[in-house]
């Protein structure tokens, strides 16, 4: 199953790779940026995937900005856990004060 949903996932960004190109190319024009294109930004999306009772994804709707808001002890878990991996792919890495 998770890897149908690893599939649906890419299947959408595929999709929908125009628009990204489209939306860097605005964000370099709109800030008088010239030469490459930048390497330092990200975009963190929120997937809403049902499972039906065959165990079947299917893609429900895809966020631009998810909520980061925690309503309970394990929303907090979880949501820290997405944003330090999210900050570690991007190279965002927290120094160990117990290495130095």
């Amino acid at each position: 199953m998770l890897q149908k949903i690893d599939d649906l996932i890419i299947k959408t960004i595929i999709a929908v790779e125009p628009l990204l190109w489209n939306g860097i190319e605005m964000f370099i024009q709109n800030n008088n940026m010239n030469g490459p294109k930048p390497k330092n930004c990200f975009e963190l999306l929120g997937f809403d995937v049902l499972i039906d009772q065959n165990m079947k994804p299917w893609l429900l709707e895809v966020n631009l900005s998810p909520s980061m808001n925690t309503d309970s002890p394990l929303d907090y878990k979880i949501k820290s856990n997405l944003l330090v991996n999210l900050f570690n792919l991007v190279g965002i890495i927290k120094d160990n004060p117990n290495t130095k």
